[in-house]
């Protein structure tokens, strides 16, 4: 067969959704592309023909799901290990499995299982719907590196140290997930939301002495404010993104100061006034600083 003879025949109309899509399966309904393929692998229910409860992935003449057996499709889908029908992944294994393995390799504290602290993790994202999506998620190298980690004991297993890490969405869902599973103790999202923006902050204030002025404010002061309030209810987004301004006004004021040419120790009225006079409106939030 030539190249040109092996598109023709690979790359056609789809007998399912009629687009021009390379072919995946022969079916006894003609060509299949991977699409409908893969929604066919999840479609289960009472075959009509045989009144079997199966999956359903071939078609009758009107179109409705039977079985693979009614429908004359040749290749059976029935996992290896759990016996099941469905869609075949590696060592012809169901997503289900697929995941637990998954899991337990990258949850391996180095004696071959899974480190017991974290079993209330596994346990939780076997149980949730679409497991797919839990595979995809475990492809991220970044969760591969943060699951490793606090399975072999680098990463320590507390709100303080994944605070340290990066990036902070894929910190925050992995967090919550360690909340859900009652890994982690629950603490306020908008507060961890608002301590991993502290330590970002922080991290850009070049001055050593505008970078230690603004950590003792941000924790003695804001953040033990929020703390408080956390533990009267859940934290609303504008709490926090009030006391990101007084923070980042903070730094401004610093920097501002320093442009004058002067340090924090020598700063007078008249330079307070000067600061408040530019841009009131946008400087106010300094003023929990400045007192």
């Amino acid at each position: 067969m030539t190249p040109e003879e092996y598109e023709r025949w690979m790359i056609r109309d789809r007998a399912r959704c009629g687009r021009r899509a390379s072919k995946s399966a022969e079916w006894s309904d003609g060509p299949i592309c991977r699409t409908c393929y893969d929604r066919a692998m999840r479609v289960r229910g009472r075959c009509p023909c045989c009144d079997t409860d199966r999956l359903l992935p071939g078609r009758d003449t009107d179109g409705a799901p039977i079985c693979r057996d009614c429908a004359g499709i040749v290749r059976d889908f029935f996992y290896d290990r759990c016996g099941s029908e469905g869609l075949l992944l590696g060592g012809r294994l169901c997503e289900h499995c697929t995941l637990a393995d998954a899991l337990a390799r990258l949850l391996d504290d180095g004696t071959g299982r899974v480190a017991p602290e974290l079993l209330p993790l596994v346990k939780i994202l076997l149980e949730m719907d679409r497991p797919k999506s839990r595979l995809i998620w475990l492809r991220n190298p970044n969760v591969v590196r943060l699951l490793q980690g606090l399975a072999t004991g680098n990463i320590a297993l507390s709100h303080d140290r994944l605070h340290q890490e990066a990036p902070w969405r894929t910190v925050a869902h992995l967090r919550d997930l360690l909340m859900d599973s009652g890994v982690l103790p629950r603490v306020d999202r908008q507060l961890l939301l608002y301590q991993r923006w502290l330590t970002e902050r922080l991290g850009t204030i070049e001055a050593p002495e505008h970078r230690q002025l603004l950590r003792h404010f941000a924790t003695w002061h804001r953040t033990r404010r929020l703390r408080t309030k956390a533990e009267k209810g859940p934290l609303g987004r504008s709490q926090t993104n009030h006391t990101k301004q007084e923070v980042t006004q903070a730094g401004a004021f610093l920097a501002w100061l320093a442009g004058r040419g002067r340090a924090i120790g020598q700063c007078q009225q008249a330079d307070i006034d000067a600061w408040h006079t530019e841009s009131l409106a946008t400087r106010r939030p300094s003023q929990s600083f400045l007192r």
